[in-house]
């Protein structure tokens, strides 16, 4: 298999289909980064909160809800739609990504195998595989670099640094054993998707391919690579969206323009700023996901690997 031919294929694909990127990945990359912003707000105002920076009365969650509540209670006309809002956004979150790249992943492989396609029709394509790809996603999420360190942020923020550096081994444990299952589990998602898979035994078919073709380790460290950059670029895009709208609202106030300016001011850069990084998001996230199927379409096509799969 020629790695740097694959990685060219696919970022030619890439490029001459944006379409798909606007379709099946900007979407999902534009709801991760606004969840990803709430995240990241939650764990500085909660960390600023606790014991370790300011015994505060209150825990940063209590004092959230109270003050929405009392938001809300003044503006009454806004309690609908701002449930509206929340839902939309969570359901977003949770269904989303699963009914989109199971799309994206099918058309992938359509046109890799010179089948014909419409952009449309990876919605429906996405609908058939949703509950196999969403049970998968929930079984492989509680292992997941974010999920381990959000919990040592937890045991940090309640219990103090001597908690955790006492549960430090088992964090790092759990770490190692989460890449290293990560990693095993890399096409599962493609064996259900492109080959019909059941959720079980997509695994175990993934773990064996991986180990089998373990020469193009090559291959999965770039993968994997990519895969961190796209993690940097949304954690700086985390970072830069907030800024600006606490700039705007700071600078404009500052040279005492009028409040409701600055803040529509605000509001315009930050969602200015999350178009761009979703934007980049999404690209990635296309160019990841036609490396990762057309990588491993040459691998099942394999002679040596057919044995391992059809077992």
């Amino acid at each position: 298999m020629d790695s740097r031919h694959i990685i060219r294929d696919a970022w030619n694909f890439t490029r001459q289909n944006k379409k798909l990127m606007w379709w099946y990945a900007f979407p999902p990359a534009l709801v991760g980064t606004l969840i990803s912003i709430l995240y990241l707000l939650y764990q500085f105002f909660s960390f600023k909160s606790s014991a370790l920076f300011d015994h505060a009365d209150k825990s940063f969650i209590v004092s959230l809800a109270e003050t929405i509540y009392e938001f809300l209670s003044a503006h009454g006309g806004l309690i609908v739609p701002s449930i509206l809002i929340t839902v939309i956004v969570l359901i977003s979150y949770l269904l989303l990504p699963t009914l989109c790249h199971g799309g994206l992943i099918q058309i992938i492989g359509y046109a890799r195998e010179k089948k014909e396609y419409t952009t449309g029709e990876g919605i429906s394509l996405g609908l058939m595989v949703f509950l196999p790809l969403l049970e998968y996603n929930l079984l492989v999420r509680g292992f997941s670099f974010f999920a381990i360190l959000t919990e040592a942020a937890f045991v940090l923020r309640n219990l103090g640094p001597g908690a955790l550096q006492t549960l430090l081994p088992f964090f790092v444990l759990a770490l190692i054993i989460g890449l290293a299952l990560t990693l095993l589990f890399t096409y599962s998602e493609f064996f259900i998707v492109l080959k019909r898979r059941p959720v079980l035994k997509a695994m175990a078919q993934s773990a064996k391919l991986v180990i089998v073709s373990w020469q193009h380790t090559f291959i999965i460290g770039m993968l994997m690579l990519l895969i961190g950059v796209r993690i940097i670029i949304n954690i700086i895009a985390v970072l830069i969206v907030p800024s600006f709208l606490f700039f705007a609202v700071g600078f404009f106030t500052a040279v005492a323009v009028a409040t409701k300016i600055a803040i529509v001011l605000g509001i315009i850069l930050s969602l200015a700023s999350l178009i761009l990084a979703s934007y980049f998001s999404g690209i990635l996230s296309l160019f990841s996901h036609t490396v990762w199927t057309f990588t491993f379409l040459e691998l099942i096509e394999s002679e040596k690997n057919k044995k391992f799969i059809d077992e």
